[in-house]
């Protein structure tokens, strides 16, 4: 009857811990998640004020390449606010990987997981979108055309990007509804 005894309260406490694993894991992935998310959040700002700043810059290409030296400033504006924006996006998808990687259910470390490529992509997108501003600085650009052309070459690749990073997006987002109960947002 012994044995009985402490072979049940040996497997109440292996379950309790094991409880307990699972739980502090689950503490941290969501910690992370939370840290990630404001780093994206943070990363998104960074490029809606970049966005804003390249408007101007494009609003003010009619007297290019005269006025390059007027536009390098706007233009070096716009290339900080991305790579800040870049940064909290690398930093954000790095919080999610690490969180793919606690002892957590397998469906959220494949969710993190695809979260923290999602992120990576857009900061791959955001880089490439720093072309833009770069062509507008470079002195071998010699007319509006060949401007127009390091434009077009650009935009098919930022379009190439925003399609891989949607994709994530809607992988992602594919686990979160089928697991809304186990995934916290």
């Amino acid at each position: 009857m012994k044995a009985r005894k402490r072979f049940y309260l040996y497997l109440a406490i292996s379950a309790l811990s094991a409880c307990a694993l699972a739980c502090t894991a689950m503490s941290k992935a969501n910690k992370l998640v939370e840290a990630g998310n404001a780093a994206v959040k943070e990363g998104e700002k960074f490029y809606e004020q970049a966005d804003a700043k390249a408007k101007e810059l494009y609003d003010a290409l009619d007297g290019f390449p005269e006025n390059r030296d007027q536009l390098k400033e706007k233009a070096q504006e716009v290339l900080d606010l991305l790579d800040k924006g870049i940064a909290k996006l690398r930093e954000g998808a790095s919080k999610f990987e690490e969180a793919s990687k606690t002892n957590i259910d397998a469906q959220l470390k494949e969710y993190l997981s695809l979260k923290a490529q999602e992120f990576n992509k857009h900061a791959e997108h955001l880089e490439v979108e720093k072309d833009i501003s770069r062509a507008v600085m470079d002195t071998s650009v010699e007319d509006k055309e060949a401007l127009r052309a390091r434009f077009v070459a650009t935009q098919e690749r930022v379009t190439q990007l925003q399609k891989e990073w949607a994709d994530l997006e809607e992988r992602a987002n594919k686990i979160y509804e089928a697991n809304k109960d186990k995934i916290k947002s």
